[in-house]
């Protein structure tokens, strides 16, 4: 049999949230059943609505006011995201592996993927353009135009965007969700870009070198490091470089940037790469093989392998920004 709902009357022991609906609790005070509380007169601040029992004036209405404003407190499971080179880019979980949507809105040939630290993401579309989706969102809030053929994208620690344009010979830098680019960093042939925590600029470039774009500086130094196939690049809070080698392998290039270390090897043209906020995971498209894999970071030990039938680039949310 269904329970009729019994209300406390006045100040009990369920405390100043009390006046809301108690049913069953120890000790609780005098009760009556719903059916009969109209014939008793609710103390001051108090209404009754059917079932519903609130305060409509004085501190308690404030207090109850206050409550319900306090946000609940809920674990969010974040996504990563994952270029076909297709006109879409397949949505994952970073909890289950498995695809749970798709985003299709202005896309085209997609290529490099990015999340920054807001959650929004950043898709480059090969010959057009980059679009930036709001976290959440199924169309594009932005879009970066004026590059030949951007085929990786970026951002730093105050917003602002890199583009990474292959034929047009630059990595073309844009203020947040202006579509006027404010600097050019000459690049002929760039593969990868990243950003450090004091706003230096690093590039890869196909074939195997890489240069460091120091304090703002339009002209790059050369590294020490090289890369046997150039791709993506990424970078930790450590300022550890990260670089895809289309050969096979993905390196680790520490400060001063002398040499490069072998992560992982093995792979089938491995193409971009991405870490997590947390720097605990990296992920990687294989376009070789159509996966990610998903590796301990920095160990290198793989977690996990996704098959996702086609992977240009990959981007979790969100990515490691400084």
């Amino acid at each position: 049999m269904k329970r009729s709902p019994i209300f406390t009357i006045g100040i009990t022991a369920c405390s100043v949230m009390l006046l809301v609906a108690c049913s069953g609790a120890p000790n609780a005070g005098p009760t009556l059943p719903a059916s009969q509380m109209s014939r008793v007169a609710p103390p001051h601040g108090l209404t009754l609505a059917g079932n519903a029992t609130r305060f409509f004036s004085g501190p308690q209405s404030r207090l109850m006011r206050s409550l319900r404003a306090m946000p609940a407190k809920r674990k969010v499971e974040k996504d990563f995201f994952v270029s076909t080179a297709s006109s879409d880019v397949l949505i994952y979980s970073n909890k289950s592996y498995s695809e749970i949507g798709e985003l299709t809105n202005d896309l085209t040939g997609t290529d490099g993927v990015w999340v920054d630290k807001k959650g929004d993401i950043y898709v480059a579309n090969v010959s057009t353009n980059v679009v930036e989706f709001k976290k959440g969102g199924s169309s594009p809030i932005c879009t970066y135009t004026g590059a030949t053929d951007p085929i990786n994208v970026t951002t730093d620690a105050k917003g602002n965007v890199y583009v990474v344009d292959l034929l047009g010979g630059f990595v073309d830098e844009y203020a947040q969700c202006s579509n006027t680019i404010e600097k050019q960093f000459a690049a002929a042939d760039a593969q990868g870009a990243a950003v450090d925590k004091s706003g230096d600029l690093f590039v890869s470039y196909g074939g195997s070198s890489l240069e460091e774009f120091k304090g703002g500086s339009t002209t790059g130094t050369p590294l020490s490091a090289s890369v046997g196939e150039s791709a993506g690049l990424i970078i930790d809070k450590k300022g550890n470089l990260i670089a895809d080698d289309q050969a096979g392998d993905i390196l680790v290039i520490a400060p001063p940037y002398s040499s490069a270390t072998v992560l992982v090897s093995g792979l089938s043209d491995p193409f971009h790469c991405s870490l997590n906020e947390k720097e605990n995971l990296l992920f990687n498209a294989n376009s070789g093989s159509g996966d990610v894999t998903v590796y301990s970071y920095p160990s290198g030990s793989l977690v996990q392998t996704v098959n996702t039938g086609a992977a240009e680039g990959v981007g979790e949310s969100p990515n490691a920004v400084f």
